[in-house]
């Protein structure tokens, strides 16, 4: 499946029952960065791993809770502590989360409001790098990095996030 034509970006939708290994496909092009769409197996991590050992810049999605979550999903996928410590350079996790308008107060929108009563949201992520992210690979604790609970938090003690956000992402996942 290609999803739109360039140039410069070859788009290729490698299939497996065809017998074209992914390796192959790579070695053909020889590109400088892959983009897997999301590493959902043991098999398409440990590919996605071995591209970037080979100095390809591989940039990939996941779902996991926070972005120690994906370095642990990476160990469970069978990936070595020392092919991660190798390959890694950051890890991101982010969140959408509904803003508060500083016109309206809870439900009532105000006509000063600049939405009109629709949904104010806006991205936040948490960013592992550097020593905090080594850290993380060998299982030490870490606070050197702002995670995804302490932002929601001065989020909120600011005023721009709504409370309904902590209860949405954070106690749901510590229950």
């Amino acid at each position: 499946m290609i999803y739109f034509d360039s140039d410069i970006i070859t788009n290729l939708d490698v299939s497996m029952h065809l017998g074209v290994s992914i390796a192959y496909m790579i070695s053909l092009y020889d590109p400088d960065i892959i983009m897997v769409g999301e590493i959902r197996d043991s098999e398409t991590a440990k590919i996605a791993v071995r591209a970037a050992l080979t100095g390809h810049l591989v940039l990939s999605t996941m779902h996991t809770r926070d972005a120690k979550g994906a370095i642990y999903r990476l160990f469970e996928f069978g990936v070595e502590r020392i092919e991660v410590e190798q390959t890694l350079v950051a890890v991101a996790a982010q969140r959408l989360v509904e803003l508060e308008c500083p016109y309206c107060e809870s439900d009532i929108c105000s006509p000063y409001c600049f939405s009109s009563s629709q949904l104010k949201r806006a991205s936040i992520f948490e960013l592992l790098t550097g020593r905090a992210l080594m850290r993380v690979i060998h299982g030490q604790e870490t606070n050197s990095y702002k995670n995804l609970k302490s932002i929601i938090n001065k989020g909120i003690a600011l005023g721009y996030i709504k409370e309904s956000e902590y209860e949405r992402w954070i106690i749901d996942e510590e229950s």
